[in-house]
């Protein structure tokens, strides 16, 4: 038998998975030396220049100003007897002679006694230049165990003996120095009737107060830094007051002046004198204190009846050259408000009181909105309050209200015994106010005049509707304008440049307009259609519901 042998493998290649590997070399601590770069481009590489940098002077960041506070003064009237509380004591004879005129009836045996023994006794105190004492008196010590109480924090307390020029210098004259220097701010003037409001804002002629003082200082520094050639003064005075208690009423009391009207915060119709030097200004002013409502009450023989604001504002005079930049001018406003008054102390009747009602709710109203700050700025999730609205004068100051701009208080009080009433409630009411603050201040160079200090251009506007009413009043012959060569004229000419900034500034304020105006239109229109819809399936409901009843009715009539 022959053995079959197998068929003849195939040739094939055995692969091994898992090649042969090297072994590593052992690790030597020696490092080969790196190869020198011939690279001739990295040999010009120069060195990073630390020297310089560490010797650069870094500017330093200027440190964010902090907040300032409410700048908030006591002045103490000198203790005054009964016949000297005239002011300036120009009045004070008449006021022991006239007393009995609409006035509470009163027995002379009897209280003149007691008001001689109160005058001679004080209840308040100066501890140091921010605070004072306020002592009750011995009766009600031991009726109602009223404790003597101290009142802190005061920028600056003027004790009975200063005088008009260092009150001046402590609180006047840092606002008069931000005026010049084109910042706005104000100065009002707080207190009971007859504590001296009036004699600090306005003086005597021996004695000028802070008003006279202040005009002073402004024309002293502006000739002698020649500066009155590039910018003009105006000054306005009004009042607010109220007649036989028929609201409030506004009254200009410069020369010629008429009733005013106020239109948001703006009045309109007051009158602003360009004044050129103090005896000027101090006429102006004179003429307007001489029309001011002013009447005679038990507690002050010339009390004031209103709400007296002098306004003094500075603008450059090249307004017309430089119509596109904002207008940097500023205004220095003195308000003299009204005492507050009791009835008991002033003994008014009829009108008086009605007037006397009128100034403590113009007080009141002033009071709440500066507590309505406070509140907000310390919890500012609370919405500031519009407590203004109540009042034409906080209406007015609207923005010094509001934390806006910057302003100061003087607090006047009288410190006789039976006049303890009237200063526990007034430092009560102000000693809150120091701690409000004015964060965001903003200044006049980058805002927007007010309306009644912005010169508006109204012959470009009058041109202009010509041009778009009457068109054939504007057509131009071209061949003409080229023989005279005027069209080179109207190119070159700065004043056509101006009218086409104005023009597109109109466009694009008048293409905002009509986009808000489009939008409105597109929500009305967008309302319309749902309320339709509404009042559609109301009357379907209401048509289903009569259906079904209407027969019923019938039924049961039957």
């Amino acid at each position: 038998m022959e053995t079959q042998s197998s068929p003849p493998c195939p040739y094939t290649v055995t692969v091994r998975r898992n090649p042969h590997r090297k072994a590593r070399a052992t690790p030597s601590t020696s490092v080969p030396p790196r190869p020198l770069l011939s690279n001739p481009i990295t040999s010009e590489i120069p060195a990073f220049p630390i020297q310089e940098i560490l010797a650069m002077q870094v500017p330093q960041t200027l440190p964010t100003p902090s907040p300032e506070n409410l700048r908030v003064f006591l002045r103490i009237r000198p203790l005054i007897t009964l016949q000297g509380s005239g002011k300036c004591g120009s009045r004070g004879n008449q006021s022991s002679k006239s007393v009995a005129k609409n006035v509470w009836p009163q027995n002379p045996s009897t209280k003149i006694k007691r008001k001689k023994n109160k005058n001679s006794e004080i209840c308040i105190a100066v501890n140091n230049t921010q605070s004072v004492t306020l002592s009750p008196p011995s009766h009600l010590k031991d009726l109602k165990r009223i404790k003597s109480e101290v009142y802190e924090g005061f920028s600056h307390v003027f004790s009975a003996d200063s005088s008009q020029e260092e009150v001046y210098e402590r609180m006047v004259k840092p606002l008069v120095e931000d005026f010049i220097n084109g910042k706005s701010g104000m100065l009002a003037a707080l207190g009971p009737s007859g504590s001296g409001k009036t004699h600090t804002v306005f003086g005597c002629p021996r004695e000028p107060g802070m008003v006279p003082l202040a005009l002073q200082q402004i024309f002293k520094r502006t000739e002698g830094s020649g500066s009155e050639a590039t910018r003009s003064f105006y000054i306005s005075i009004f009042e607010i007051y109220s007649e036989r208690g028929k609201g409030e009423r506004m009254l200009d009391l410069s020369p010629g002046g008429a009733d005013l009207f106020m239109q948001q915060s703006s009045i309109k119709g007051l009158q602003e004198v360009v004044i050129s030097d103090v005896a000027q200004a101090e006429s102006l002013i004179a003429q307007g204190m001489l029309k001011r409502c002013t009447a005679m009450t038990n507690s002050n023989s010339q009390s004031s009846r209103s709400q007296c604001i002098i306004n003094i504002r500075s603008a450059p005079n090249n307004l017309e050259s430089d119509v596109g930049v904002q207008l940097n001018s500023a205004v220095l406003t003195i308000v003299d408000l009204a005492g507050a008054e009791r009835e008991k102390r002033t003994g008014n009747q009829g009108a008086r009181l009605l007037e006397s009602n009128f100034i403590n709710n113009t007080s009141m109203v002033f009071g709440l909105c500066l507590r309505s700050l406070l509140e907000h700025q310390r919890n500012p999730k609370k919405p500031l309050q519009k407590h203004f609205q109540n009042s034409l004068l906080t209406r007015y100051l609207r923005d010094y209200l509001e934390g806006k701009k910057r302003m100061a208080l003087i607090l006047t009080i009288k410190p006789g015994e039976e006049d303890y009433l009237d200063t526990s409630f007034l430092l009560k009411q102000a000693s809150p106010y120091m701690k409000i603050k004015f964060n965001n201040v903003e200044e006049l160079s980058d805002l927007v005049a007010n309306k009644r200090h912005v010169r508006t251009l109204p012959r470009f506007e009058q041109r202009k509707r010509m041009k778009f009413s009457n068109p054939d009043a504007c057509v131009v012959n071209p061949e003409e304008l080229k023989e005279t060569g005027t069209v080179k004229a109207l190119v070159q000419s700065p004043r056509n440049s101006k009218l086409d900034v104005y023009d597109s500034t109109f466009l694009k304020l008048n293409g905002v307009e009509l986009a808000k105006r489009e939008r409105n239109n597109q929500i009305m229109q967008g309302f319309a259609k749902a309320l339709w819809d509404v009042l559609k399936q109301y009357k379907e409901k209401l048509e289903a519901i009569l259906a079904v009843n209407i027969p019923i009715h019938l039924t049961t009539l039957l």
